[in-house]
């Protein structure tokens, strides 16, 4: 039997289409699904150095030496979900038609800005999603996944999100948030999709045991502006680099953080369960980080410090060069440095309970810190994954 467990309902002469294959989940989607013996198409541009189909099997190649056994391919189907018709010729259309059972639909682009719903983020998260719908339609395809995310709350003052609401008259901070709202609630309202199942997992990281990430948003956009920013800075008579900075937070909020592997291994769970059908999921983790901890742990590791929390009331303040060079680089996720709700976890806990989320400690910043600078905060093309870091017992 397969790991994941019965699988018997999948009819293995049928594909799932995966969407979004080449951004940081969707690769471990990729890995994971096909380790686990299911037929997969997916969906991929073409990029300018590589064809869809080159772009698809250097990752499968990666997998393999990952997990140190071959992988079956999948069928590469070059398009574009914003695209009228996903973008794909007819041969594909028709292959796609006869042989698809289900779509997984993970395509999304981390976008905040954007009014204009004929532009970014709008067009990829919402005419994307609208676009796989009216594929899924004509394909006479009921059964759907969507990757929305547990932001869809927007502001909210709730203490605890439950993972049945959406929509609850709430504004949002940003237009990504927004359009992903306008995307689940596009899903859920469609008749001829029968009860599509909606993953929410709340701001992903890189690899728990690697360090791996393709993306360097979020946290990895903190890590990068520390790593650049610090290292400039003098030190002090104690030997440390002095980084003055007042924050307007107590240091103590939590974070909302999941490293990909976990993510990807829980939903691949779900996916499999057809139990899970129709329900909606936080994929969000038992213990936060917090701000504190993080600010420590990079302190630790570029052995700095000046550090100064002022509480939610406090101003924030640029008063030298390394502070207003922080400011000015993060002032996109500014609303969320004191309001990042707790997510129920309800259906979660019920069908995978046992797949425990690693816990982002120090050790796994220092992996994220590792990676990052091996990789040039994306700069360098994808090559060897750097050795997991191991902390000093001396």
């Amino acid at each position: 039997m397969n790991k994941l467990g019965d699988l018997s309902h999948l009819d293995p002469h049928r594909y799932v289409l995966l969407t979004g294959a080449t951004g940081l989940l969707g690769q471990y989607l990729m890995r994971d699904l096909l380790a686990a013996g299911f037929s997969l198409a997916v969906l991929v541009r073409p990029s300018k150095r590589q064809s869809a189909a080159d772009r698809v099997e250097s990752m499968v190649q990666r997998f393999e030496l990952e997990l140190a056994r071959p992988l079956n391919r999948p069928r590469v189907i070059e398009g574009d979900v914003r695209e009228s018709g996903l973008g794909i010729n007819a041969d594909d259309n028709r292959w796609l038609i006869e042989h698809c059972s289900t779509i997984l639909h993970n395509a999304a682009i981390l976008e905040f800005f954007g009014s204009n719903r004929e532009k970014e983020p709008w067009l990829t998260n919402f005419g994307g999603t609208q676009n796989l719908i009216e594929f899924a339609r004509r394909a006479e395809i009921t059964n759907f996944h969507h990757v929305s995310t547990a932001y869809v709350c927007g502001h909210t003052d709730k203490k605890i999100v439950m993972e049945d609401d959406l929509d609850c008259g709430q504004s949002f901070r940003n237009a990504y948030e927004e359009c992903k709202f306008a995307a689940e609630m596009l899903v859920r309202h469609s008749s001829h999709l029968i009860n599509p199942t909606i993953y929410r997992p709340v701001v992903i990281a890189g690899d728990s045991q690697t360090g791996f990430t393709s993306t360097y948003h979020g946290l990895f956009l903190y890590l990068r502006l520390i790593a650049t920013l610090v290292p400039m800075q003098r030190r002090n008579e104690m030997g440390l680099r002095e980084t003055p900075i007042q924050l307007p937070f107590t240091g103590d909020e939590p974070r909302n953080l999941v490293p990909v592997d976990w993510v990807s291994e829980v939903m691949v769970h779900l996916f499999s369960q057809p139990a899970t059908q129709g329900k909606t999921f936080h994929l969000a983790p038992d213990h936060c980080l917090t701000a504190r901890e993080f600010i420590d742990y990079c302190c630790e590791y570029f052995n700095s410090s000046g550090v100064e929390y002022l509480g939610p009331n406090g101003e924030r303040k640029a008063e030298n060069e390394f502070a207003t060079r922080f400011f000015e680089n993060i002032g996109v996720y500014q609303s969320y440095e004191t309001n990042d709700p707790q997510f129920d976890k309800t259906n979660l806990k019920k069908f995978a309970g046992e797949l425990v989320c690693p816990r982002i400690d120090k050790e796994m910043i220092f992996r994220f810190i590792e990676f990052g600078q091996a990789n040039r905060w994306g700069k360098k093309i994808s090559g060897s994954t750097p050795k997991p870091h191991v902390l000093s017992t001396s």
